[in-house]
């Protein structure tokens, strides 16, 4: 197709026909890249609201067309990485992120903690490098305790501004983890963000008790700093919570990135929003449930 068909044909959006609306929007979709830019500059063809609306819709819809093949490929590689799927879920809520950018910021930050890992390191000391890297090196801070905006629970925000709320920094922490080989992990905990190390031995020596779990916890938004197991058997009993600590699961990686998601769409619903996020959440949780086969 050439230029003047092209805009003749996106003239149609104009049509207030359902039924001629349908066969461009078919013809739009066969041909989304070609048809993409037009669609971004739509405004110079028309002021028609209708058509103004129409297309939005199929941006979002060629978005989403998109954004599903690279999420399926995520999901069925088990080679991804938590930073992947984090970059690829910011650009669900943010088309116009600078993923590269923050990426080269994440790599920054990720070198800065490899440099000083070490194989003679204990478990208690790499997490001692990831709190320095974190919190002296790139001084990240905490948004105080019932401060809450919207834009908090970016991983953008927290990555560019160095500022963060417990799952953008719990987020960081497993991403830190998983590129440096530190087997640290999301504790499946309702209402709070905690991160298990699992470690036997280190696990035994810290606490002094024959612990069935092999794990020790670090609370990500106290700076990185130890929980003490009898604090959250507390916890536990105050939530009127039945498992024990000794009951307590992990998270994968992937399944904490998407409990993420789901806790970011919660939040826009509770402010009332409308749009794309919404319309299409249920549908990345279904991409994910259907391909989620390697459970990383």
């Amino acid at each position: 197709m050439n230029k003047t068909e092209i805009t003749s044909l996106l003239k149609l959006l104009e049509d207030p026909d359902g039924k001629v609306y349908s066969i461009v929007r078919d013809k739009i979709m066969d041909n989304s890249e070609m048809f993409k830019i037009y669609l971004e500059n739509y405004h110079s063809l028309s002021i028609d609201n209708l058509a103004l609306e129409r297309s939005e819709h199929l941006l979002d819809e060629i978005f989403f067309k998109e954004f599903e093949e690279e999420l399926v490929r995520y999901l069925k590689n088990p080679d991804s990485t938590l930073l992947q799927g984090a970059l690829l879920l910011e650009r669900y809520f943010n088309r116009d992120v600078d993923i590269k950018q923050l990426e080269e910021n994440c790599d920054k930050i990720i070198k800065s903690v490899w440099l000083e890992l070490n194989d003679q390191l204990t478990g208690f000391e790499k997490i001692q490098v990831i709190n320095k890297v974190l919190f002296r090196e790139h001084k990240f801070k905490k948004y105080p305790v019932g401060e809450f905006k919207e834009e908090y629970i970016s991983f953008t925000n927290c990555i560019s501004y160095r500022k963060y709320i417990s799952p953008t920094i719990s987020l960081l922490y497993c991403i830190i983890a998983q590129q440096a080989n530190v087997p640290l992990f999301p504790a499946d905990i309702p209402g709070i963000f905690l991160l298990a190390y699992k470690e036997e031995l280190l696990s035994q020596d810290l606490f002094s008790q024959n612990r069935d779990e092999h794990v020790f916890y670090i609370h990500p938004y106290d700076e990185g700093g130890l929980v003490n197991p009898q604090i959250i058997e507390k916890y536990l009993k105050m939530q009127k919570i039945s498992e024990n600590i000794s009951d307590i699961d992990i998270k994968t990686y992937t399944e904490f990135l998407f409990h993420l998601f789901e806790l970011r769409i919660m939040i826009l619903k509770q402010k009332n929003e409308n749009g794309f996020e919404i319309d299409y959440a249920e549908k990345v949780m279904d991409i994910y449930r259907d391909n989620n086969i390697y459970n990383n």
